[in-house]
């Protein structure tokens, strides 16, 4: 949504429960992992609410310590690219006239309090016209709008800069995610799913050659064991809690992909990519198969990486965390 050029670009996940950094340096069309960390974020009471010192001290300890281990040089002219998730950010997919493009941005500006859910709250707006395809409305435009509210991105700036760093991007969680596919050639004629699950948040993402068509983010049960670290990558779990979220995904997920064929007149997915901590659970791939008869993969951007300056291979089953970083870290 924001952003520029640069030789090295750190992507920074800041997530619930953990820190993930990774450090790409671009040259000549090309990346090299050149560094990668991951700092659990040690809170030290139950407390969790971003309006909470002690959670944010926490963090903001937690992002200092994944930077630093990235290789990060921490200072104000460092290039790291952060994104923000969660129900303060809307995506919606819009039809308007046809219209030429300064029309259609003008239209966007007067027409969008009606298709963004945060009232009289303030709110950042981007949009991206889709392109056309066979069977849409000759007279129809696409569009798709992203928006976050103002104060959930004061608060995340705010954290990372209380580490020492001033974020050079601040992307949405979806769209990022839609770079790592892209990079890996996922993206082709058909329509994909990303689908993000996190300990406190669940992402879900539709995407085609032409751009992000859907988004769609829920908050996740809370398990016996969630706030734990343990819990972000689904180990320490019982096998009752673990099936209680993974049954919870499911629905939302068939949720998400319904309103998806609703919304745009097109018929289900060709493919699943599952990413993020929860997505390393034993078994989530195939309970996915079973249920929704959709081929599904869980998303390691560690996997087949041939340009890395370091060695990843101890890192390799942490990989599903590190998606969303490497996906920010792609940013040029």
């Amino acid at each position: 949504m924001f952003g520029g050029s640069r030789k090295f670009v750190t992507g920074l996940d800041v997530g619930a429960e953990s820190v993930k950094a990774v450090r790409l340096r671009h040259a000549g069309g090309k990346v090299k992992l050149v560094g990668i960390a991951l700092a659990e974020i040690d809170y030290p009471t139950a407390n969790r609410s971003e309006t909470d010192e002690g959670a944010n001290e926490a963090r903001v300890a937690a992002i200092t310590s994944a930077l630093k281990a990235s290789g990060t040089d921490i200072s104000a002219s460092c290039q790291v690219v952060t994104a923000v998730d969660g129900p303060s950010v809307s995506v919606k997919h819009v039809s308007f006239p046809k219209m030429p493009n300064p029309s259609l941005a003008e239209s966007i500006g007067w027409e969008a309090k009606k298709h963004v859910p945060f009232g009289a709250s303030d709110f950042v707006l981007d949009f991206q016209l889709l392109a056309r395809e066979t069977g849409d409305e000759e007279n129809d435009m696409h569009v798709v709008l992203a928006a976050v509210e103002q104060r959930h991105i004061d608060s995340h700036v705010g954290l990372v800069c209380d580490a020492g760093v001033e974020p050079h991007t601040v992307d949405i969680v979806p769209l990022a995610l839609m770079n790592e596919l892209d990079a890996e050639g996922l993206i082709d004629d058909g329509a994909v799913a990303s689908v993000e699950i996190g300990v406190r948040t669940l992402s879900v993402s539709v995407y085609r050659a032409g751009g992000l068509l859907l988004v769609r983010s829920v908050r996740m049960p809370i398990t016996a064991s969630a706030g734990s670290g343990s819990a972000s990558d689904g180990e320490g779990e019982s096998e009752g809690a673990r099936r209680h979220w993974q049954t919870f995904v499911l629905k939302e997920v068939q949720r998400s992909l319904a309103f998806y064929n609703s919304e745009t007149r097109r018929r289900g997915v060709d493919k699943i990519y599952l990413s993020g901590g929860r997505a390393m659970a034993e078994g989530v791939a195939k309970r996915f198969v079973d249920a929704l008869n959709v081929p599904t993969e869980v998303l390691n951007p560690l996997e087949n990486l041939v340009d890395a300056k370091i060695d990843v291979e101890s890192l390799l089953p942490q990989g599903p965390r590190f998606a969303l970083a490497m996906s920010l870290a792609r940013r040029r």
